[in-house]
């Protein structure tokens, strides 16, 4: 009997940063050894970033045989993170090499052998100790990358020949663990990329390479971009390993409760936990059995107080709010590298700051809204408004920084006179998982999900359905979630005999399904008068479907739509929104709201979101 052998190929992914390299960037997608790779024991996808070019980079590439995804931010910092951020699940090596055609694809071997052989964990393609063809590289540009890696070598003990090369390798762990802690937007990014690892204890060797002239435009300008590598080089000095135990208090936690804070809280951890950190959240006891319990995503979970009620009269709880509060002073007795603590309800913020005192530890806060001075007299009057405004100008000034979730909350933020220093850091989605998910049998025109609160406007929507049907007897709504205005809007659909056309779902505890939904309808309305970033837009567009949201001046998704494009705005009133629902159903199909999600991959991703959150409270000084 003749036994066969089956070899398991190994996985390289090539990503490569391009700005403007039409002309070059077919030579090197296609300059790489597929053939002699698979005979090694290799498979090889090339995948390069379109750094915002102004010529066909992209599509050139693409018909090269490239993967391609976009970064629109310039800078070889910024590209090179999203390629880090858009590599395959099964690569077993990571590869980043210019586009110019400076460096040799063919020798990309020589570079992945050092790593799959165990001898290094990173391999550095040097072109001072290999060959550089005559004309590809100025005596002032060599004589500054051998200063620079000579301060390597010297400060970080590190068997580095060429700090500023283009050609990498790295284990996909490494490139992983690194690319959360990269910051450097431009081309400094090298000088970042060396110490970092360095810093981080991996094994580093340099690789002899060949270099030539490049065919494309010249970027680097030697003295500003010098003086920035030798700036990166002197700020790097004080970096050190990130932090290892951190911690997260929120009443509120996924899977209990399905709100944007929720899940982006359990992305985040999740991610952190997969990077090696031990992660805690205290929140209210939500599950049976003992207090403290570790989730299947390895987070682990503490009940500092029993579960009370979240609503009351269609409100929050305030004695669900001081209650919790007071169980936060058992943070005093808690171990923890940092904290951060979920800025609703306000009270919490206030023990957590003793807490943070006691422990001497610095304090974030994640921030989701602000509502200001005319919200809280709407919600609870003039004299409970007015408590309810100090409440909350006093809780934005009582952390040591505030992580904010999108540009209006900073915004917000700082025309309330908030002086401490603030990050934005927005919201992301699983963008794979999503488009893997299928349509639903179930088909509609429209769909909504969220918490059915006041300010969600869900009747507005039910009025806009009841003008719709006039022309469109057959309008299909699904309405997805609970929540105190549930039987109000009932009552209204039953008013207006819609119950042939609404049709209302509990909240859905598998996000699949409801994304599946997303992608049978036709479009995703979200008539809310105030949101903190609209992470459900971007969803909705990452499931292929438009979006109709207000223009309220609190609701800070319309901010994610650009008309015509992903979707379109509505005044906060039932015959507006009535229209822009008509105009939407007439230009179903012209709208491409998924290809407007694919030109964002790389800055609404939750692998970015946390990377960018860790970076946020790893500044403990």
């Amino acid at each position: 009997m003749v036994q066969r052998i089956v070899r398991i190929m190994k996985k390289i992914t090539v990503v490569i940063p391009c700005y403007n390299q039409e002309e070059s960037i077919t030579a090197v997608v296609k300059g790489f050894p597929k053939a002699e790779l698979r005979k090694q024991g290799f498979t090889l996808e090339v995948l390069v970033v379109d750094n915002n070019s102004s010529d066909n980079t992209a599509g050139v590439a693409r018909t090269a045989g490239a993967r391609v995804v976009h970064e629109p931010k310039h800078g070889k910092g910024n590209a090179l993170r999203t390629a880090l951020y858009n590599i395959s699940k099964n690569t077993d090596y990571v590869v980043m090499c210019d586009g110019d055609g400076t460096y040799n694809p063919n020798e990309v071997l020589r570079l992945v052998e050092m790593l799959d052989s165990g001898f290094a964990d990173v391999a550095v393609g040097s072109r001072l100790s290999g060959k550089i063809a005559p004309g590809s590289m100025k005596l002032l540009n060599r004589l500054g990358n051998w200063v620079f890696s000579f301060l390597v070598r010297h400060f970080y003990n590190v068997n580095v020949t060429d700090t500023l090369t283009g050609y990498f390798a790295w284990n996909r762990d490494v490139a992983v663990q690194l690319r959360q802690h990269l910051e450097s937007t431009g081309f400094s990014i090298h000088m970042e990329i060396i110490t970092k690892l360095a810093r981080m204890g991996y094994e580093i060797y340099s690789v002899p390479v060949s270099y030539e002239p490049r065919t494309t435009e010249v970027t680097v300008r030697p003295a500003s971009d010098g003086l920035k590598v030798l700036l990166e080089f002197v700020r790097q000095l004080r970096w050190r390993q990130p932090i290892e135990r951190v911690a997260f208090v929120s009443d509120c936690i996924y899977p209990y409760n399905t709100g944007g804070r929720e899940v982006r809280l359990h992305e985040v951890t999740t991610r952190l936990v997969k990077q090696g950190r031990q992660v805690d959240i205290y929140t209210m006891k939500w599950w049976d059995g003992p207090n403290d319990i570790i989730s299947p995503e390895g987070v682990h979970l503490h009940g500092i107080s029993r579960l009370y009620p979240l609503y009351k009269d269609n409100r929050r709880s305030i004695v669900q709010a001081i209650l919790f509060s007071l169980a936060c002073f058992k943070l005093m007795f808690k171990k923890f590298d940092v904290i951060d603590v979920d800025s609703m309800p306000f009270f919490v913020l206030f023990t957590a700051r003793i807490a943070c005192w006691v422990r001497r530890k610095k304090m974030y806060a994640t921030w989701h809204e602000v509502w200001g001075s005319d919200y809280w007299r709407n919600y609870l009057g003039g004299l409970g408004g007015m408590f309810g405004f100090v409440i909350e100008w006093l809780a934005m000034r009582t952390p040591d920084v505030i992580v904010s979730n999108s540009n209006h909350t900073t915004k917000r933020l700082l025309q309330a006179g908030v002086k401490k220093q603030i990050v934005t850091v927005p919201l992301g989605v699983d963008v794979e998982t999503i488009f893997a998910v299928p349509e639903h049998e179930m088909k509609s025109d429209i769909i909504f999900a969220g918490r059915l609160m006041p300010n969600k406007n869900v009747d507005l929507l039910i009025e806009a359905v009841r003008l719709v049907r006039r022309t469109k007897k057959d309008v299909r709504c699904l309405i997805v979630g609970n929540g105190p205005e549930r039987e109000k809007l009932e009552a209204l659909v039953a008013e207006h005999r819609l119950e042939n056309n609404v049709t209302f779902f509990n909240f859905l505890a598998d996000h699949n399904e409801l994304f599946s939904l997303m992608k049978s309808s036709k479009m995703f309305v979200l008539p809310s008068a105030r949101e903190g970033f609209g992470l459900v837009v971007v969803e909705a567009n990452a499931c292929g479907i438009p979006v109709i949201t207000s223009t309220h001046a609190d609701n800070a998704a319309q901010e994610l739509i650009v008309e015509g494009q992903n979707g379109y705005l509505a005044d906060l009133n039932a015959k507006h929104l009535a229209r822009q629902i008509r105009l939407m159903l007439k230009a179903h199909g012209a709208l491409d709201a998924q290809q407007a999600i694919e030109d964002h991959f790389g800055q609404y991703h939750w692998n970015k979101t946390a990377a960018a959150v860790e970076r946020a409270l790893a500044s403990r000084s």
